[in-house]
Order: C-alpha cells, then sequence, then structure tokens
C-alpha cells in the first residue's frame, strides 16, 4: 500500500474500510486527519468547499457500494436467514446503523435494478446519495424523464414536496396509515422530563397541529419579554389541553391540581432542599417547584420516609374554599398581571407559597391565569412583585418586600 502512493504531490493516509468482506479503498489527504485544527492558517474558502464537495463525492460512492451489497443481501434474503423481518431490520442490528439510514438503504439498494442511470450517476459521484434516495423515490412515485431532470434544480425539500404531489394516495395507503397511527409517552431515566413521540393519519395530523397552533398562539412572550420557541408554545398547548380534559369532573370544589399523594425520603430529601427523595404515588420523581405547585393548585398529601418506612404523614392540605375563590374572582375580575386580558383557567395563587407556610387568606391570594400561573411563575421561576398594585401586579425574578398576612 506504501507503494501505491509512493511520489504523490499530497501526503495522504490510507483508510481501509471493510464491508461484508469487501475491501473499499478510501484516500483521505492527511490534512483532514492531523491539521484539522490549524486550518484557518492555512486553508481558504474556497479549498474547503471544494475539499467538502470532493469529501461528498467519496461518501455518496460508498454508500453507493453499500447499496449494491444491500441488493446482494435482499437477493439472497440474508435477513430472514439471520431471524429479522426485513433487511433494514437485519442491517440496523448487524450494522449498527439508525432505523432511518437502514431503511433508506433497503429503499436504494431495491430501486438500483429499476433505476440503474441514477444508480450510476451517484456511483460516478456525479448525485449525492441522499439526491439519488430522493431521485428514486421521485421515480417511483410516477415521475417522467423530464420531471427528474427539473428535480435537479430544486433543493431535496423540494424533491420531497414535488414527490408528494405525484404520489397517489390509495385507499390501502391510507388504511395503513390508520393502523400505524400510534403516540407514546414515556419518562427519561432519571425522571426528570417526559419524551412523546407518534404518528397520524394526515387528516387527523392536521387537526391536531391546528388545534396545539390555535392555543399555542395565547402563549407567545414570557412575562420577562423572552419569546418562547414554537415547540415551548406548542408543549405549553398541549400540557394546557390536557388541563381542560381533567378538569371536566363536574365538580365545582375539586381543586386544579387534583389530589395527590407525595412520598419523601427524609434522608436524602433533607440535605438537597427536597432536590432528591421526592416522588408522586404512581408517579414521577419531582423536585421543589413541582412541590411548590402541587402545594398551591392541589390536595397533598405528604409522607415521610426514613429506611424505606413511613415515619411521618402529613394531613391533606385543603383545598381553597370555593367561597374563598369565588370572592377572589370577584375581587379581582380576571388575571392581575398586569396588561393580561386572558380569562383561560383563572385560578388563585399563593402569593407567599404554602410552601412557606402561606395560608389561604384572600389576602394571599391573586387571580391568574394559566398561563402565567403554571409557566411563567410555577416553571420559569418568576414571583409576584408584593410591592405592585394589587391589580396590576408585576413578575420579578427574585421576591422583595415584606410577605402579605397570614
Amino acid at each position: 500500500m506504501r507503494d501505491a502512493f509512493a511520489g504523490t504531490a499530497d501526503p495522504v493516509s490510507a483508510v481501509i474500510v471493510l464491508v461484508s468482506g469487501l475491501c473499499v479503498l478510501c484516500v483521505t489527504p492527511s490534512r483532514y486527519v492531523v491539521g484539522m485544527v490549524l486550518w484557518s492558517s492555512h486553508w481558504t474558502l474556497d479549498e474547503m468547499h471544494s475539499d467538502f464537495t470532493e469529501l461528498e463525492a467519496q461518501i455518496s460512492a460508498l454508500r453507493n457500494r453499500q447499496a449494491v451489497i444491500v441488493n446482494e443481501f435482499d437477493k439472497a434474503n440474508v435477513a430472514a436467514g439471520a431471524g429479522h423481518r426485513s433487511v433494514s431490520e437485519y442491517l440496523s442490528a448487524r450494522f449498527d446503523l439508525s432505523r432511518a439510514s437502514a431503511v433508506e438503504l433497503g429503499f436504494v439498494g431495491r430501486q438500483m435494478r429499476r433505476y440503474p442511470q441514477i444508480q450510476r450517476r451517484c456511483g460516478h459521484g456525479s448525485l449525492s446519495y441522499e439526491r439519488t434516495a430522493a431521485m428514486m423515490r421521485l421515480a417511483e412515485a410516477g415521475a417522467d424523464g423530464d420531471t427528474l431532470a427539473y428535480s435537479e434544480s430544486l433543493d431535496l425539500t423540494g424533491v420531497a414536496r414535488l414527490t408528494s404531489q405525484l404520489r397517489r394516495v390509495r385507499r390501502v395507503d391510507e388504511q395503513q396509515a390508520f393502523n400505524e397511527r400510534y403516540v407514546t409517552i414515556q419518562p427519561t431515566l432519571d425522571e426528570s422530563s417526559w419524551r412523546l413521540s407518534g404518528q397520524l393519519p394526515a387528516a387527523d395530523g392536521n387537526v391536531v397541529e391546528q388545534a396545539l397552533h390555535q392555543r399555542s398562539d395565547e402563549f407567545r412572550v414570557l412575562p420577562s419579554g423572552d419569546a418562547c420557541s414554537r415547540g415551548q408554545r406548542q408543549a405549553d398547548a398541549l400540557v394546557a389541553m390536557a388541563h381542560d380534559s381533567l378538569g371536566r369532573s363536574g365538580d365545582p370544589e375539586a381543586p386544579s391540581g387534583g389530589s395527590v399523594s407525595v412520598f419523601v425520603d427524609l434522608d436524602d430529601a433533607n440535605p438537597t432542599g427536597a432536590e432528591t427523595g421526592c416522588r408522586i404515588e404512581y408517579g414521577p420523581r419531582v423536585g421543589p417547584a413541582v412541590l411548590e405547585e402541587l402545594l398551591c393548585t392541589a390536595v397533598v398529601q405528604i409522607i415521610g420516609l426514613a429506611h424505606g418506612r413511613p415515619v411521618a404523614t402529613s394531613h391533606a392540605t385543603r383545598a381553597i374554599p370555593q367561597a374563598v375563590r369565588r370572592f377572589v374572582a370577584r375581587r379581582d375580575g380576571g388575571c392581575v398581571i398586569a396588561g393580561c386580558t386572558s380569562r383561560y383557567r383563572l385560578e388563585p395563587h399563593h402569593i407567599r407559597l404554602r410552601a412557606h407556610g402561606g395560608s389561604h387568606d384572600p389576602e394571599n391570594l391573586a387571580t391568574l391565569c394559566w398561563f402565567h400561573h403554571h409557566v411563567a411563575i410555577h416553571r420559569n421561576g418568576l414571583h409576584l412583585d408584593p410591592n405592585s398594585p394589587p391589580l396590576r401586579r408585576r413578575l420579578i425574578r427574585t421576591p422583595t418586600g415584606t410577605d402579605p398576612p397570614q
């Protein structure tokens, strides 16, 4: 191998890539290997663009070779022989590929026999691997030669859009989309957050998207002046819609946060200020911010544990009496945050938090909309400024002034 590169103008390092017993030689200029941190001194922008293009062509050629191998896997029914349901599943398990990469390789490998001209252009490096896959999907959707040629003037998003316009929506496709619908929600390993994923048929997904957009438009700017991202607003909208559903119990006395029991491991919670050792019954671990919100909005019973055994149990905290709630709502007339006109899920908030000894005295309560109560105060850590006018409250990061009466 060393002799093969003797006398070249640019020193090289050879990288041997073994793919299922096939040896593919990828020649990489040495500056990529040892000089990457010094590129700003010796590497112009034009050189970087040129080298990046060259590398992309090499990567596409190698992916094309992999697609050839996948095609052979498919013809030999290797996946079934190895106990897998599909070639993509076999690739993902055997070669540690992501599912998306494995599905794409499986698709390109199967389509090589149908569209050899596209495959050859990828092998020669004139088409990137991603564009090769996109053009094969476009051809599969029924595009003619002129349309395929036109697609090269579009970016990959444009090609995907063009493909969707050409693809026929058959009854069997609609039924498959319906059968494959799902939504999953599960906590992270440390239970500090939950992840959602899912897939819906087109019409149902459109309904959900419109509902989230309509609700999320209510949550554009935080009281601190920071704009929320679209994703953050949609997350808030989803939680708000869940609260709406759970709030349909028909019981006017029911607290907005429901009734919960919290188990507190005293040995863990006391030294950390409740940042560890607290868990909702049949639910996730929680920290001090969530505990404060539960004590403000729910009926909560605290069960203290030592060495895994209950050693102390509190009486369930009382919900705010309905007469007090109605008086405070009538007194305030809506959300008391300066400039807020929202009347969505108006709730009484404890100015001095229940966790800090605050009571249900009307002077310690202020009416807030769901966004300012749930998002701004209990989740973003803002506080009501006790020195601001009662019906034109300001939000501050750190509470100041004297505590209201208990």
